[in-house]
């Protein structure tokens, strides 16, 4: 009898081990299995893995072969308008000459785009109607003032201790760098009030916000959209589009980028 038990707990002791055995064995297969798969999925993502086009939350943009110039690509993406209402100018679209056009002299001495002229004398006179007194703080300027007026902003940050390639980047925030300003085509205007005081100043800037588009005009650098614009916000700068652009745009609240198709994140 007592045999037969030790016969008993000898065959159990050995199922017992057998099982220990196939459970390592087992867990080893496993994690063979395991470091197989992720091999092979790190050898498909190092071959196919970086031509994989990433997702964005916004709308669709075309995808370009890294081999394509930069210039190409915004080509793709963008041609300029046939209408002069609406050439973009900005460090992306720099102007490739001087304004040849005819130029209309304000009474102050400053100069825009004849153009623009009577829908701009048509929306001050409305203005004055109403008890304003809007001004002209800048229209019209050549690209060797914009280059003085570029180099001036870089001057002052230097001063403050940034270098030259610091000083360049801040002063392109707030000055358009010579070829990148509308400035050098007549068709925008910065405004003010006659008596140039900061009340007066924002009675015509909320006036023309609500009014200019009627006649053609858009705040071209409205708040919160450097990162489309490339500039910082400018509570003083109109850019002339045309009555039936500056409606949409305004309607809409796009930027000219925006409007255009060819806004770029920077």
């Amino acid at each position: 009898m007592e045999d037969r038990r030790r016969e008993n707990e000898s065959e159990e002791t050995g199922r017992r081990s057998d099982l220990r055995i196939n459970s390592k064995e087992l867990g080893a297969a496993l994690v063979i299995v395991i470091l197989v798969i992720a091999v092979a999925f790190g050898v498909n993502n190092f071959f196919y893995g970086f031509d994989r086009q990433e997702r964005s939350s916004g709308s669709a943009r075309p995808v370009v072969s890294g081999n394509r110039s930069e210039e190409t690509a915004r080509e793709i993406a963008f041609r300029q308008s046939d209408d002069w209402r609406l050439i973009l100018v900005n460090a992306d679209y720099p102007l490739t000459g001087e304004f040849d056009g005819e130029l209309t002299e304000l009474r102050n001495g400053e100069m825009v785009d004849s153009r623009i002229y009577p829908d701009l004398q048509d929306m001050f006179d409305e203005m004055r109607e109403e008890g304003l007194s809007p001004s002209v703080a800048k229209g019209y300027r050549t690209g060797e003032e914009q280059r003085d007026l570029y180099e001036e902003k870089i001057r002052e940050y230097m001063e403050y201790g940034k270098s030259r390639e610091e000083a360049e980047k801040l002063a392109s925030e707030w000055v358009e760098k010579p070829g990148s300003s509308e400035h050098e085509i007549g068709i925008c205007v910065d405004v003010s009030s006659e008596s140039g005081d900061n009340e007066s100043a924002r009675e015509v800037w909320q006036w023309m916000d609500e009014n200019c588009a009627r006649f053609g005009f858009i705040k071209r650098y409205p708040g919160g959209t450097a990162s489309v614009t490339g500039m910082k916000g400018e509570l003083w700068h109109y850019r002339y589009v045309g009555q039936e652009a500056a409606g949409e745009i305004t309607q809409s609240g796009v930027t000219l980028e925006e409007y255009l198709g060819a806004a770029a994140r920077r």
